[in-house]
This record gives C-alpha cells, sequence and structure tokens, in this order.
C-alpha cells in the first residue's frame, strides 16, 4: 500500500469516528424529548402535579423564612427601642441625682455679701425655681438633690449658710437651669419671691443665662438596704 492509500484510509477513518461521535451526541441531546414524548398522558400529568407541589412548597418554605427574618428584624429593632429607652431613663435618673455634669441656659440669683439672707430664704427661692420648671439647681458650688438639705452653722464670723453641711462661698449665688423667662416670672409676679426680698430689704439681682455649667453631686448617695426588687417564681 502507497503513501496515498494510507492517507486516505486515515482520512476515511477519521470522518466514520467524528460521524459516530456526532450521531450519539444528538441522540443524547434528543433523548430527554424523546422520553418526555413518548409519556403517556397520565404519567405527565403525575408529572406536573409533583412538580406544581414541589414548588408550593418552596413558595411556602420562602414565606416561612421571610416572615421568620421580618420577626427577627423587629425584635431586634424593639430591643435597640427599649436599650435606647433605658439609656434615656438612666441618663434622666443621674441628672436628677446629681450624678453627671449639666449644662444649658438658665438664671442667676446673686445675693450681696451684706444682705441679711436666712438659710430660709434659700430654701424658698429653691423651691419657687423648682416651680417655676427648673431642671436643675446649684447654689453656689453644690449641686441640689432630692437628698440635700440647706441649713447655717456657726462661725467665728457669724452664721453661715450650708449645704449638706458644707458652708456656700459668699456672694450667695444660685444658678437654675431651665427656661430662663420662664424661671425670671417665676420669681417675679407680684407678690411672689423678689416682693418678698425687696419687703425684708434684701435685693438680689436677676441674671439670664444662655450658657451655664452645673457641678456633679461631690458625694452621690449610697443606699445601704435599696435593692432592686426581683419578683417570686
Amino acid at each position: 500500500m502507497n503513501h496515498s492509500v494510507r492517507n486516505m484510509f486515515a482520512f476515511f477513518c477519521a470522518a466514520a469516528a467524528m460521524g459516530i461521535l456526532f450521531s450519539v451526541q444528538f441522540q443524547a441531546q434528543q433523548a430527554p424529548e424523546r422520553e418526555l414524548y413518548q409519556q403517556r398522558q397520565e404519567n405527565l400529568i403525575v408529572m406536573v402535579k409533583n412538580l406544581t407541589e414541589k414548588r408550593q412548597r418552596l413558595g411556602q418554605e420562602m414565606a416561612d423564612l421571610s416572615s421568620q427574618l421580618y420577626d427577627r428584624r423587629n425584635a431586634l429593632e424593639d430591643e435597640e427601642m427599649t436599650l435606647r429607652s433605658l439609656e434615656q431613663q438612666l441618663s434622666r435618673l443621674q441628672i436628677a441625682n446629681g450624678i453627671m455634669p449639666v449644662i444649658g441656659q438658665g438664671l442667676e440669683v446673686q445675693f450681696q455679701v451684706t444682705s441679711a439672707v436666712s438659710y430660709t430664704d434659700v430654701i424658698v427661692l429653691v423651691n419657687e425655681l423648682y416651680a417655676a420648671g427648673a431642671e436643675a439647681i446649684a447654689v453656689g458650688d453644690h449641686r441640689l438633690t432630692a437628698n440635700s438639705y440647706i441649713f447655717y452653722t456657726d462661725t467665728p464670723s457669724g452664721k453661715v449658710i450650708t449645704v449638706n453641711n458644707s458652708p456656700v462661698a459668699l456672694p450667695l449665688q444660685v444658678f437654675a437651669i431651665g427656661d430662663a423667662s420662664n424661671l425670671e416670672r417665676g420669681l417675679t409676679f407680684p407678690g411672689g419671691f423678689m416682693d418678698l426680698m425687696m419687703y425684708n430689704k434684701i435685693y438680689p439681682t436677676l441674671r439670664r443665662r444662655e450658657i451655664m455649667d452645673l457641678p456633679s453631686v461631690a458625694s452621690p448617695p449610697f443606699y445601704y438596704y435599696l435593692s432592686a426588687y426581683q419578683p417570686q417564681t
């Protein structure tokens, strides 16, 4: 067999092999269609029903997962809102108890050093300021809380007004944070605190301030017997 005959024979063998491969691939692609085409109608109905039920189950699972995700998100938002609410309540309690310093607009009341102001006058003033809407009050450098008490003590130079047994520096100043206009009106209405002071020949000065800083209490209260309530189980 010469060289040209061998080449011709190899070409025919390669062509035959490729034809077989194409035929097998075409049959493989057409097999599912022929299988569906050759199925009986009852079998096709069952197949469609099974696929429909499977699709419905998947749809229900997706709906359930979406509902769970929605509930989880709402629960997380509720927890965050509760946490923010508790933080705000804690901040208000810390301010009310004087544990943290505060800043804001308000009214400053100052008595002259020579004024014959008594500790009862300071108590009346503090009560009037609270009634007018004061949110925080300090007498001198002493922040007032629900546990604070104002009195006087005897010294070699005379009686000195004290807050929690600590002397108040002179000139005596009272600082109140709140709406300055309301605080001033609460002291200057006819027959109010300022008229009382003028009747006693005491002339305090009132000064609105845009910004004032009130210190925290020097010694926060410590409770020996108080504890959080725990319901019985």
